[in-house]
């Protein structure tokens, strides 16, 4: 069979009459609201096999090469409506339209699409049966670019069939396929010509959302109790996934754009239906009009022909294109009908469910030179218009060189709005710019740009660049569909991140601001279009750049007033589609099933029990058990009844709040409420959460349990309270609202994380904050990313206990601006401060005073020896006043058992801190300092965008406490060693050598954002350099010192402060160093190793006392196979290759071993023995030297004694020793210190070999 179809609107005599006398009545009949482009105009009503329905044109979100449009035909299509169920007609030509080079006329890219159907079983009445349909339908796509002649990119594709019911498509009778979703999913096609398309023709579920009952009646909106007029409907969709390079107007993939907003990256798009021609005959005129194929439905903005064109003039607008369109539709653009709704000194009583979007009359009115009445956008009214050829426009779209003549129209104040957002698109210029930056009253200044899909349409002749389109700017990042910004608002969305929350609205630059890829730069499937159009009327773009509501004035402390907070809140009442889009292309999800509840209820569900597994929408209806699993996420979309219980167990997450914030409904019915441990519960409601009554967002009868080891967050669009409801302990709280939250339960402690998403947190005496701490579980943070604590707070710090149990030093910082150093005694009840004057004017004497002193800081002015020994070092702690504020970034040292748990209350810091004018003296142990991480959080100084050093080391030093007066420290740099400081902790650092003074500045990108239960204390990293990690353990293995050597290009064979870190002295006896001249180091950076050059490494051992012990390679990693890494022992002669042994346990005559063991590192093979070859591998260290130096010999020297000398600069001999050397070489230690200052001469001979080495003596 072929059927055709012939409506009685083709007859054109018809068409033409109907055009005409459309025109004349524009004014006189109109409907204030239909559906997206369903059934939208009187011919297309009866013909919906070339209607319309709605059109789409987004980013790709799964890859941000690629454009998806969608163009969707046949309104209202009943799942169940056999036998002959709905398909694309075969004589209606469907197109889309795409133009992205506004200078040229007409299309630039057009995609074609006719349709074929085939009887595969005419005898039978059933759609499906035996493998076969009735009818199958297939089709053939063309391509024109530039004007050109069509040619086929796919031929023969085939339409999905409709999903008739499980018989049909899954039985062995049927069309015996497993899947539906796999059937359709088979029929995406691969176009041909080179464009790299992608293509699907079939049925869907029809993607918009409107309550078209209540808007039909008189646009009687109802919210609370809103229905989707399309649930459960299907559609037939044309689907493309064109890659962004075959729609640029030169080719270019979007990675060549020069920035997210750039102009040539504009595509506007529509698409059509046309069908052919017909001649008519007359028996009373003339023949009637023949031809080729006629248009009898268009779309590009949705809407358009059902809010701005009268019914008179819908049909007429159906049969033109953007490049002819009446030049009555701009006038109509700038004084829509529904203004009159939005204007309540019009007919704004007539729609009262509209008076929120009450649109501006007096906007900045009284701010200095504006008009003193301010601006009025009602209709027939001024708008910007009084401001046309002043020279406050110039720079801005609306001079007159630019588009001022476009754009500013008297008595048509809506042509600076929604004309060019329907008409033209935005461009990136000011005024178009958001409010953010702006100065107060001045809508004209530049502002920060989130818009610009500006694509005027200006061939030569034309003189109007007007144009129904739906435009995107293709190089517009996508936004995640499962991020917790993604909205249904599209751009208006992205205007209130950009205007409010702190990750965008600090600057004017451009950003990937989320929800910039919605409409009206373009349209998603998730996009509510009919509440962003009438916002949009309401004048809500208008307020966005600036032109703030009536209720703003120069008084206001804040442009976001209650009108536009009501505007924001605004709703029709359907918030999402009745069901899932696809998470991959077509998108559209696959259609209802014909034996499914099509016919039934829509917008209520009852089912006895639901298990939530996955994250999915839930929505409104009355169930019996609500279970959460682990692996679920539910998103309460509605109103929820539970008459059994509402469990969330761990690992689960409850989202009161739906895709937006107006789907805030309570849960409600007999049942009972469990939040179990580890679980998550979202909300959004303003009274937050409460054990009992009719309040907050759990309102079930029976019982309500919060688990106080639960994660709360709220995210509500208006301020919100706590509730009482929140348990007085939780897990983590999360505050995702930029009005912010503010306790009223109490109080709450925090286990692990205080997220300060977007919005603040109030607290108050009363109303107390807590990060608590244990000693293994770890201690609470906080998250600045968009808010603060405004209020006190309390912050613990437990300590752990692992490796001293009892008291010992700790270095502390505060976390708080408003503390004194008598803070750490409060509410501490095992420990008293003690701050003891005496000590720091007691000199050598110090350890003499009574009461010992258990707090102090540290004054580098107060080293005042020459010595580079820990005596000197210590010189520098001094005891400072109980009622000292505790400095920010400041460190303490305080003695204090390990059951202590400090609490310090105050204004807990966010932000940049700083120290400035950190002194050095010239002596050798000058220049630390103890310093204190200033935040509630942990540090980390790996994350370099949060650090900046002027005249400061990089790195950082952490004491460990390992007995009561003795401990150990721990190094950290450049990427060597564990990067965090922890909460409350203090840190040693160093101005630099040669330096006077130096800073440290920290900002919160410093700062750690996730939970660890790790203590900081227990230092280790990845590595990817050469590195050896030497541990010296005794016989408690729990106790170990460490020292680092790696291998980098720029580190050099001395101190550098960005490569090396200084070993600081180790009061619990066990310590390991390496030497570079003369400086002991923890952290030891060289530089890259020589294939054929071998180099040693001296090393420092000292242990507590004489016994067994252990050196341990922890680490031996990224060297070259061919090289050798030893450990020597010049004592006993062992050379260990660490790479096959890397453990040695030794035995300590005495507690000091310079010399004794060194680290080797070079080729397997036998090494040179020339003098050169020989002198570098001979170590004295320290050189310059104070008192003493020690001698290191390799073992390439040979078996033979070797006679080592010491010449001053007169030739004379000052030393004279003769060494034996062992398999590992040879080591010594030289006293010098009855030697004069100077420079020296070491000559060591033995055999043939000389080697000659020179030492300077220091004071």
């Amino acid at each position: 069979m072929n059927p055709k179809f012939i409506p009685k609107f083709l007859l054109l005599p018809t068409v033409a009459a109907a055009a005409a006398v459309g025109l004349s009545v524009w004014s006189t009949a109109r409907t204030p609201l239909e559906a997206s482009s369903h059934r939208e105009a009187p011919l297309i009503a009866d013909d919906p096999v070339a209607d319309n329905t709605d059109l789409y044109a987004f980013k790709d979100p799964n890859d941000a090469s690629k454009v998806v449009i969608i163009a969707n035909y046949i309104p209202f299509e009943l799942p169940h409506g056999g036998p002959n169920y709905s398909t694309f007609g075969e004589n209606v030509r469907y197109e889309v339209h795409v133009k992205n080079n506004g200078a040229t006329a007409g299309d630039d890219i057009t995609y074609r699409f006719t349709f074929k159907r085939m009887n595969e079983d005419p005898s039978t009445f059933f759609n499906i049966r035996l493998g076969k349909q009735n009818l199958k339908t297939t089709y053939t796509c063309e391509k024109s670019v530039n004007g050109g002649p069509f040619s086929a990119i796919v031929t023969e594709g085939v339409v999905a069939p409709n999903n008739i019911g499980p018989r049909s498509i899954n039985s062995a009778v049927g069309l015996n396929k497993p899947s539906y979703t796999d059937l359709r999913q088979s029929t995406v096609t691969p176009a041909t010509g080179g464009g790299n398309e992608q293509v699907f023709c079939g049925p869907a579920d029809d993607p918009f959302f409107a309550d078209l009952g209540a808007i039909f009646d008189l646009a009687n909106l109802r919210p609370a109790g809103a229905t989707d007029g399309l649930a459960r409907k299907n559609c037939h969709s044309i689907a493309l996934s064109i890659p962004i390079a075959t729609l640029q107007k030169d080719g270019k993939a979007v990675t060549a754009a020069s920035n997210i907003l750039d102009a040539n990256y504009v595509i506007g798009v529509w698409a059509s239906a046309s069908r052919p021609a017909m001649q008519t005959l007359s028996a009373s005129a003339a023949n009637g009009a023949s031809g080729d194929y006629v248009q009898v439905s268009r779309l590009g903005m949705p809407l358009t022909n059902e809010v701005i064109n009268p019914i008179g003039g819908k049909d007429r607008w159906n049969a033109l294109t953007p490049y002819n369109e009446d030049a009555a539709t701009d006038a109509y653009l700038s004084n829509p009908e529904l203004g009159l709704y939005v204007d309540q000194r019009l007919f704004g009583s007539a729609v009262p469910q509209l008076t929120a979007l009450s649109v501006q009359t007096k906007s900045l009115a009284g701010f200095p030179g504006l008009p003193a009445n301010g601006f009025d956008f009602g209709n027939t009214q001024g708008g910007l218009y009084p401001l046309k050829g002043n020279a406050a426009l110039d720079g801005t779209a609306l001079a007159d060189a630019a588009f001022g003549n476009y754009l500013l129209v008297d008595k048509s104040p809506r042509s600076v709005d929604i004309k060019p957002i329907f008409h033209t698109g935005v461009p990136n210029l000011p005024p178009y710019q958001l409010a953010t930056g702006k100065p107060k009253g001045n809508p004209l200044a530049a502002g920060k740009p989130f818009i610009n899909n500006f694509l005027p349409l200006t061939a030569s002749g034309r003189t109007n660049p007007g144009g129904d389109m739906l435009r995107l700017n293709m190089a517009v990042p996508a936004t995640p569909r499962t991020s917790a910004d993604f909205s249904n608002q599209g751009l208006l969305a992205a205007a209130v991140l950009g205007l409010t929350d702190g990750r965008f609205n600090k600057t004017t630059d451009i950003q990937s601001i989320p929800n910039m890829d919605g409409f009206p730069n373009g349209r998603r499937l998730e996009d509510a279009v009919d509440q962003i159009e009438l916002k949009a009327v309401g004048g809500v773009v208008l307020a966005a750049i600036g032109l703030w509501y009536d209720d703003y004035t120069p008084a206001s402390a804040s442009p976001v007033t209650a009108q536009l907070g009501g505007v924001l809140a605004f709703t029709t009442g359907v918030e999402k589609n009745d069901t899932t889009f696809r998470a991959s292309f077509p998108y559209v999800q696959t259609p209802w099933i014909g034996t499914g509840s099509a016919s039934g209820p829509t917008n209520t569900v009852i089912v006895q029990n639901l298990t939530v597994s996955t994250a999915m929408p839930v929505e409104a209806g009355t169930y019996n058990n609500i279970t959460i699993t682990g692996t679920g996420a539910a998103s309460f979309n509605g109103p929820i009844v539970v008459n059994g219980t509402l469990t969330v167990q761990a690992g689960g997450v409850l989202n009161t709040r739906g895709v937006l914030a107006t789907n805030c409904i309570a849960v409600t019915g007999p049942g009972s409420f469990v939040l179990m441990p580890g679980a998550t519960l979202r909300t959004c409601n303003p009274d937050g959460i409460a054990t009992t009554g009719t309040t907050g967002a759990i309102q079930v009868a029976g019982t309500r349990t919060y688990s106080n080891d639960a994660t709360y967050e709220y995210n509500g669009g208006e301020a919100q309270l706590s509730g009482t409801g929140l348990p007085s302990q939780v897990r983590s709280l999360t505050v995702n609202n930029a009005s912010g939250l503010t306790l009223n339960n109490g109080g709450v402690r925090i286990a692990q994380v205080l997220a300060l998403t977007s919005g603040n947190l109030t607290t108050s005496a009363s109303q107390p904050l807590t990060l608590l701490s244990t000693p293994t579980a770890g201690t609470a943070l906080v998250v600045n990313t968009s808010g603060a604590v405004v209020g006190p707070a309390t912050m613990q710090r437990a300590i752990d206990p692992a490796f001293n149990a009892g008291p010992g030093y700790r270095h502390y910082s505060s976390p708080v601006a408003s503390t004194t150093l008598d803070d750490l005694g409060t509410n501490t009840p095992s420990f008293s401060p003690i701050f003891n004057q005496a000590y720091n004017s007691a000199g050598a004497n110090a350890g003499a005073v009574t009461p010992y002193p258990n707090v102090f800081g540290y004054d580098q002015a107060r080293v005042t020896s020459g010595a580079n020994a820990t005596s000197a070092f210590d010189m520098g702690f001094v005891v400072p006043m109980g009622s000292d504020p505790m400095g920010i970034m400041s460190g303490y040292a305080v003695n204090i058992p390990a059951t202590a748990v400090v609490d310090l209350t105050g204004t807990l810091n966010n932000g940049p801190q700083s120290r400035t004018n950190l002194m050095r003296g010239t002596l050798p142990q000058s220049g630390w300092q103890l310093l204190g991480n200033p935040y509630p959080s942990p540090l980390d100084f790996s994350l370099a965008g949060g650090v900046t050093r002027t005249n400061l080391d990089d790195a950082v030093y952490v004491y460990q406490s390992t007995g009561q007066y003795v401990g150990q420290y721990r190094s950290y740099v450049n990427g060597v060693g564990n990067p965090q400081i922890s909460a409350m902790q203090g840190f040693f650092a160093r101005v630099s050598a040669g330096q006077t003074t130096g800073s440290l500045a920290l900002n919160n990108a410093a700062r750690v954002t996730t939970f660890a239960t790790t203590p900081s204390f227990n230092r280790g990293g990845a590595e990817t350099r050469p590195l050896v990690n030497l541990k010296l353990q005794g016989a408690a293995l729990l106790l170990a010192d460490e020292a680092n050597v790696y291998f980098e290009q720029g580190a050099t064979a001395g101190y550098d402060a960005k490569f090396d870190a200084y070993k600081l002295p180790s009061s619990s006896g066990l310590s390991i160093s390496s030497f570079a001249a003369a400086d002991a180091l923890s952290i030891n950076g060289l530089p890259p190793l020589v294939a054929t050059v071998a180099t040693t490494v001296p090393l420092d051992v000292q242990v507590p006392n004489t016994g067994v012990f252990t050196l341990n390679a922890a680490s031996v990693i990224n060297f070259a196979a061919t090289t050798q890494v030893l450990l020597l022992d010049s004592q006993t002669g062992a050379r260990i290759d660490l790479k096959q042994q890397p453990q040695y346990t030794f035995t300590a005559a005495t507690t000091a071993m310079p010399g004794r063991f060194s680290l080797y590192f070079g080729p397997s093979a036998v090494l040179a023995t020339a003098p050169a070859a020989l002198a570098q591998q001979v170590q004295l260290y320290p050189n310059p030297a104070r008192g003493s130096f020690t001698l290191l010999l390799p073992a390439e020297l040979g078996r033979a004694p070797i006679t080592a000398t010491l010449y001053n600069q007169l030739g004379q001999v000052v030393s004279q020793r003769t060494l034996p050397m062992t398999a590992a070489g040879a080591t010594a230690q030289f006293d010098v210190s009855h030697l004069a200052f100077g420079i020296y001469t070491l000559q060591m001979t033995g055999g043939s070999t000389k080697v000659v080495k020179r030492l300077t003596i220091i004071q």
